[in-house]
This record gives C-alpha cells, sequence and structure tokens, in this order.
C-alpha cells in the first residue's frame, strides 16, 4: 500500500475502534512508514486566560513527562508555543528555523534528542467537540516528502478527534469507577500525597515520617497507580479535584 492509501485505510478504520491502545496501534502502523515512532496528542483546557495541558494520549515515557512538567517546559517548549499561539503546523526544524530561542528552550530540544525525538511533526488541531489539541510524532529522521506531509496533517486530525470521543466515553462511563478508586487511598498514602503537594521532596516526606526514602518512593507508585495518574503533579492535579487534599 502507498502512504496515502494508507493514511485513508487509518482514517476509516479509526471511528470503528472502541479502545485507546487500538487507536495507538493503529496511527503507530501509519506513522512508522515517516520514520517516526513517539507520538503525543495534548488536549488542552483553558485556565486563567490561558490554554494549559489538561489530558493526553501518548506512548512518551514517564521520565520524559515528568521532566516535562516539572521543568515547566510547556511554558518554554518553542515548538508547543509556536504552535499553540499561531495555530500553524510543520517539522520542528521549520518551526523553529525564524525563533530565537531562550536558553530553556534549547534545553527542551536537546532533551527531546536524548530521547530519541530529534525529529518531528507538529500541528495544532481545532476539535469537532469544540476543544483544542496539539499534536506531534518524532524519530530519529522524518520522510519529508509532499505526501509525508499531507498524511501526517490528516492523521493528526483524525486520531485527535477520535481521541477526544473517546476520553469523553471513559470519563462518563467510569466516572463512579474512579471515585472508587481513588478512596482506596490508605491514610499513609494520604500524608504522602499532602505533602508531597505542599512542595517537599520524597527525601523530606520521607525525613518528616522517620521512615526510609525508599519506603516514600513505593507509596508515591502506589498512588500514581491507583490514581492513574502518570506523576506527582498529575496526582495532586487529579487528588485535588477529588477533594481527597484541599
Amino acid at each position: 500500500m502507498t502512504l496515502a492509501e494508507r493514511m485513508l485505510a487509518f482514517a476509516a478504520q479509526a471511528p470503528e475502534l472502541q479502545t485507546r491502545k487500538a487507536l495507538t496501534a493503529s496511527l503507530l502502523s501509519l506513522i512508522q512508514e515517516v520514520g517516526a515512532s513517539k507520538f503525543a496528542c495534548l488536549f488542552l483546557r483553558r485556565e486563567q486566560g490561558s490554554l494549559v495541558i489538561d489530558k493526553a494520549i501518548s506512548n512518551l515515557s514517564r521520565q520524559w513527562y515528568e521532566i516535562y512538567l516539572a521543568r515547566g517546559y510547556d511554558a518554554t517548549d518553542p515548538v508547543f508555543q509556536g504552535v499553540m499561539r499561531g495555530g500553524t503546523y510543520g517539522y520542528w526544524n521549520e518551526l523553529t528555523g525564524a525563533v530565537v530561542m531562550s536558553r530553556a528552550g534549547r534545553e527542551v530540544m536537546n532533551i527531546a534528542r536524548d530521547f530519541d525525538m530529534r525529529d518531528g511533526f507538529t500541528k495544532r488541531v481545532m476539535l469537532d467537540s469544540g476543544g483544542v489539541a496539539i499534536m506531534m510524532v518524532a524519530g530519529l529522521a522524518l520522510v519529508r516528502t509532499p505526501q509525508a506531509r499531507a498524511a501526517l496533517r490528516m492523521a493528526f486530525d483524525v486520531f485527535a478527534n477520535e481521541g477526544a470521543r473517546m476520553l469523553k466515553m471513559s470519563a462518563e462511563m467510569g466516572a463512579d469507577e474512579e471515585v472508587g478508586a481513588n478512596r482506596e487511598l490508605s491514610k499513609t498514602q494520604l500524608k504522602v500525597l499532602l505533602m508531597r503537594s505542599e512542595g517537599l521532596s520524597n527525601k523530606q516526606v520521607a525525613q518528616a515520617m522517620g521512615r526510609h526514602e525508599k519506603t516514600v518512593e513505593c507509596h508515591v507508585t502506589e498512588i500514581l497507580r491507583r490514581l492513574d495518574a502518570r506523576n506527582m503533579i498529575d496526582a495532586i492535579r487529579i487528588a485535588t479535584k477529588m477533594k481527597l487534599i484541599l
């Protein structure tokens, strides 16, 4: 099959898929044809007049998310900010070519390379539901033909809209289950979560509780699992929303 035929097959198949895992597998099959192995679809929400990352579907490592969010790269990432503000799309070198990058901007691009994301393509997607998403694929080197550009643009529109549909279905069907899962946190885990939300590190939490740091790390791992959170920042957001912590 040609790339165009693969794109059409993906677009036809996506609305029939029922899980994010299946949607992801279908996308990966397509983007591998252009040299990409990583992807992320970030769904944004408006907060105090600005667009911030709300949810995501991706195959990026948790370590990348922790670095990205903890260092505030969403505010300094030149590709993310350029696409979010300008509503454009393109390969990363095109999007950053006319930008004078700050030190933090250069840093985020350099760290992306450490995660095998040396080359990428990013696009802002206006969702059919009225929301906004920013989607990207990345790899060591991407195919840069007009056909590849067109396929990625179309694939992003399809994936972001179908991903938004699945997230909405999941939220509607699993709201009660999520509340139940959150309530399963032990008193110790809630205490750890509260202290982490106050800015304490794992080491400082361990000292305050008179526990070994490894013990606190195990509690943190379990908190993330039970809240289905990507990292502690995400866990704190979820716990605050569920009123587990104030």
